[in-house]
């Protein structure tokens, strides 16, 4: 059995709480495509959905009013309901932030051997207001805990809780509208909608329905992911894939005003070696990062970047994420980088030949790990040019926590 997690509107409502009685939507980021995001019920009940073209919900709804996306503040609120969750036991899954599964079975013995008593603790540990369901898969539990006690009517021996049983999948979502596919399609993109209006015009309108086709039929049609949607009418669904629980790694620094160009590049230099110098990293290595700024217009931009391999590298790291910074869209006050994975220990290369510069570093190298793990990770610190030519002495040169290379 798979529970599921859900705050619906997520990044609507970390972008603009208590107001989602009225026709709001999230506006596009600047320089992507024109297009509404997440949006309240009122604006859905105006003809609007996430993904419309600008103008066209504009016109259709003209109250609506757009709200600039926060993705860097609702990344850390989930990311901090995430470790609250595993620290329950649970192995958490999540893929979109409002959004977290995990498997149920392992964690009815810690509390209270019922699963009424793994969903009041989910409920308890995530201190928002959430909707958890359980089903026996994934997709099952995610449709569960939106439809919320329109689910009672089919349940049987649960308590008042939103629990599919195994012998009631099928006769849950059989009855669905096929438009439940897009959450299990990847939340909603083109090619899942593509896919649902596709099935609507063949009379295929409920799950039901489409379950009761041939693999042949649907393949010949519409191909793998024609497949993947008749496995979840079916009550098919993937394997879990829960994270790896690691240790919060987060560095932030704030930005003077009209911060650009080389003093960016600077910033982000001391972004990075403060978040290596974190003693919670305890010499791991970094697999993958956020990097998130707050703008100065209100709002947030973030993007993650992967690093290919495990490095603890600063400069490696700065050179993959300098070129994401020039896609800011306006002026930041501050800059967020946080880890995302760890990967193993940090090891040191071996030498082919003894002699010259690199016994040196090594051995520079060596005492530097000495002395910060003596005196703290601010004991040595050097300094970084920032803005030699300002007339501010503050913001000419900024102190860094000194890496080891």
């Amino acid at each position: 059995m798979v529970a599921c997690v859900l705050i619906p509107r997520f990044p609507l409502r970390v972008a603009c709480p208590g107001r989602l009685d009225e026709p709001v939507a999230l506006a596009p980021p600047p320089g992507a495509r024109q297009a509404v995001g997440e949006i309240s019920e009122p604006a859905e009940a105006g003809g609007v959905h996430a993904g419309m073209p600008l103008g066209e919900a504009l016109a259709r709804c003209p109250s609506l009013r757009l709200i600039p996306p926060d993705p860097a503040r609702a990344a850390e609120l989930w990311d901090g309901l995430l470790g609250r969750l595993e620290g329950i036991g649970a192995a958490v899954e999540s893929e979109r932030p409002g959004e977290a599964f995990f498997a149920v079975e392992g964690l009815r013995g810690i509390h209270g051997g019922e699963i009424a008593g793994v969903i009041a603790a989910a409920r308890e540990a995530a201190q928002l207001p959430v909707r958890v369901a359980v089903a026996p898969n994934r997709f099952a539990a995610f449709v569960a805990a939106g439809r919320g006690s329109r689910l009672l009517r089919v349940l049987s021996g649960s308590n008042g809780e939103p629990i599919v049983p195994g012998r009631a999948l099928r006769r849950f979502l059989s009855p669905l509208p096929v438009g439940t596919l897009t959450a299990g399609l990847g939340g909603g993109g083109p090619e899942g909608s593509e896919l649902v209006a596709g099935l609507r015009r063949l009379g295929l309108d409920t799950l039901g329905k489409l379950a009761a086709i041939s693999p042949d039929q649907i393949a010949d049609r519409f191909g793998s992911l024609g497949l993947r949607a008749l496995r979840l009418a079916r009550g098919e669904d993937t394997p879990l894939r829960p994270r790896e629980p690691h240790e919060e790694l987060l560095a932030e620094i704030e930005l003077p005003e009209g911060t650009a160009g080389q003093q960016l590049d600077h910033a982000l230099e001391l972004l990075v070696d403060r978040l290596l110098a974190i003693p919670g990293r305890r010499g791991r290595t970094v697999l993958a990062l956020r990097l998130s700024a707050l703008l100065d217009s209100g709002g947030s931009w973030s993007v993650e970047q992967g690093l290919g391999r495990p490095t603890a590298d600063a400069r490696a790291i700065g050179s993959l994420l300098a070129p994401r910074l020039q896609a800011l869209p306006e002026p930041a006050r501050g800059l967020r980088l946080r880890a995302l994975a760890l990967g193993p220990l940090a090891a040191d290369q071996l030498e082919l030949a003894l002699g010259g510069r690199e016994p040196r570093r090594g051995a520079l190298a060596a005492t530097v790990r000495e002395v910060r793990a003596a005196s703290g990770a601010e004991a040595l610190l050097k300094i970084v040019d920032l803005d030699p030519r300002s007339r501010v002495p503050e913001r000419r040169f900024l102190l860094a926590p000194y890496i080891d290379r």
